[in-house]
């Protein structure tokens, strides 16, 4: 792939590329510096704009939605959110896009495990909604049936979102991993790069018939 972009100006297509690709294919070089391994990959890939084609396909998105009786709600990032970290990259920390119009993307599935989280430990004890119980496993459902609720990812509004390039640094690495060494002013920090993303998404969820 380099080879064939050799003969390429180098800016204009990070401007214009697919995020997707250039995030988790095209790697310029593997050398360290500020914030981890590859700060300048996440940097790249942060300016790259919205492809022209999303604005239809979220509104053809929101036409269906309505089609299902589905009455969505748009939800703003306060700060950064971090998702799909756990999805394969090129340097080892991912971040859900959509595979098509590489927009980030909350899955609903993740949406739907912190619904679940909140009805168990927040809304549990005297109102019911502890896991296990019939209004959480009628909501959520069970590894047996399905729940009453689908929950669709969502999607960020056109125009109303970015990618932005973070780090976390784990400044005792021996002491979390529990090698039985204490937090010393001498420790090695390990900055680990990632990109977050922030911006106004819409949230839809489903009742079922049942």
């Amino acid at each position: 792939m380099r080879g064939a972009l050799a003969g390429y100006n180098y800016n204009e297509l990070v401007d214009k590329a697919h995020i997707g690709l250039w995030f988790d294919r095209y790697l310029e070089e593997q050398a360290l510096g500020e914030g981890g391994y590859n700060a300048s990959l996440l940097r790249e890939c942060s300016r790259i704009n919205e492809p022209e084609l999303y604005a239809a396909f979220f509104a053809r998105w929101v036409k269906e939605l309505d089609r299902l009786g589905v009455r969505p709600h748009t939800a703003e990032v306060i700060y950064r959110l971090a998702a799909g970290h756990g999805g394969e990259s090129v340097i080892e920390t991912g971040i859900r896009l959509h595979h098509t119009y590489v927009v980030p993307i909350i899955p609903g599935s993740s949406l739907k495990g912190v619904a679940a989280s909140f009805a168990h430990r927040v809304l549990g004890g005297d109102n019911g909604w502890k896991k296990g119980s019939e209004a959480y496993n009628a909501f959520f459902g069970t590894t047996a049936e399905s729940g009453c609720v689908t929950f669709f990812d969502a999607l960020p509004l056109p125009g109303k979102w970015e990618l932005l390039p973070d780090v976390l640094t784990v400044h005792h690495p021996d002491y979390y991993t529990g090698s039985g060494s204490a937090p010393a002013d001498w420790d090695s920090p390990n900055p680990v790069s990632f990109l977050a993303a922030s911006g106004t998404f819409l949230i839809g969820l489903g009742a079922s018939d049942k």
